[in-house]
């Protein structure tokens, strides 16, 4: 009788602080840098995630290795549920096939939790760059053969699997440059030291607003909801360049089910949000508002398999 009491008092005291998750700060990690457009999405959705939790929403940047750095941070965290990663299309899909090492297993290192947004690239250049659209862009590069320098936020990131597409499918030679993120990337390609880059609408769009750089294309298989007016590189002539980001959210492998389940629903509520509806589409980040562990889980292994063949036929390889 003693010992059963004693268990249920363990399981009650169990359930008590399972209950009470969280009851302290949640911290998010970003594997990129400051500004860039992952970045800036979280930021946009965080006041909405902090109400649903009751808790302040801490974001952490760990920037570099192409999202490596900061996922493998969440994989070593305690699985307690107050590390959390916002993982990408690299963290969890092209970084698999890009290198030969990775501290962490984008499948077993983590438990799946959502999948709350599509994020479509954009083609972005210079305002020096004398092309407005695509076709005249290419004309230009291929008469200036190794001349000119493209940014991106990290080799093996999508920015940067986005311009190798590009350069394999519109057949030019323009010299690859990573940043450690998307934030000091742009601010060369403001600067004129790179020409062109892939980002996303969230990066680039108070940039092509002040006239600071030209937007060309979406890199995607269609127009992206927030600006219908931009075609697409397939409309202009440029096939097989099919590159967007995600962004979804994970926990350390091995974090109680329930405390998994409970940050499914805080993080699909807000970006479900109808107040931040307008200022998603305007970021360019598409919501997400029905995903499941086992959806996302399903998701990681389908991009795991698509970029290992795009990264075997295209022959990109990590720098």
């Amino acid at each position: 009788m003693a010992a059963l009491s004693m268990a249920g008092l363990a399981t009650l005291a169990a359930g008590t602080a399972q209950a009470a998750y969280p009851d302290r700060p949640v911290r998010i990690v970003v594997p990129f840098s400051a500004g860039g457009g992952q970045d800036i999405f979280i930021r946009v959705i965080a006041n909405k995630v902090s109400e649903q939790l009751g808790q302040p929403l801490v974001i952490d940047n760990r920037p570099g290795a192409s999202g490596n750095i900061g996922a493998s941070t969440v994989a070593a965290a305690a699985p307690d549920g107050y590390t959390v990663l916002l993982g990408t299309a690299a963290t969890h899909g092209m970084n698999q096939a890009l290198f030969k090492k990775l501290d962490f297993d984008a499948i077993k290192s983590f438990e799946p939790v959502a999948l709350v947004a599509v994020v479509p690239l954009v083609l972005v250049t210079h305002p020096s760059v004398p092309a407005k659209t695509t076709p005249e862009l290419v004309a230009y590069l291929k008469a200036n053969p190794g001349t000119f320098n493209y940014g991106s936020s990290g080799t093996g990131a999508p920015l940067h699997l986005a311009g190798e597409l590009f350069k394999k499918s519109a057949r030019v030679d323009v010299v690859h440059v990573p940043y450690k993120g998307s934030a000091p990337a742009i601010a060369d390609l403001l600067a004129g030291r790179t020409i062109l880059q892939f980002d996303t609408f969230a990066a680039t769009n108070q940039h092509v607003a002040a006239g600071s750089l030209n937007r060309l294309a979406v890199a995607g298989p269609s127009r992206s909801h927030g600006a219908p007016d931009v075609p697409t590189l397939l409309e202009q002539g440029i096939p097989g360049v099919d590159a967007y980001s995600t962004s979804a959210i994970f926990l350390p492998a091995g974090t109680p089910p329930a405390i998994v389940d409970r940050l499914n629903a805080v993080f699909r509520a807000a970006v479900s949000d109808p107040s931040l509806a307008g200022k998603l589409a305007e970021i360019g980040f598409d919501p997400v508002t029905d995903s499941t562990p086992a959806s996302l889980k399903a998701h990681v292994e389908a991009e795991i398999a698509k970029w290992a063949r795009i990264v075997a036929d295209s022959g990109i390889q990590a720098e």
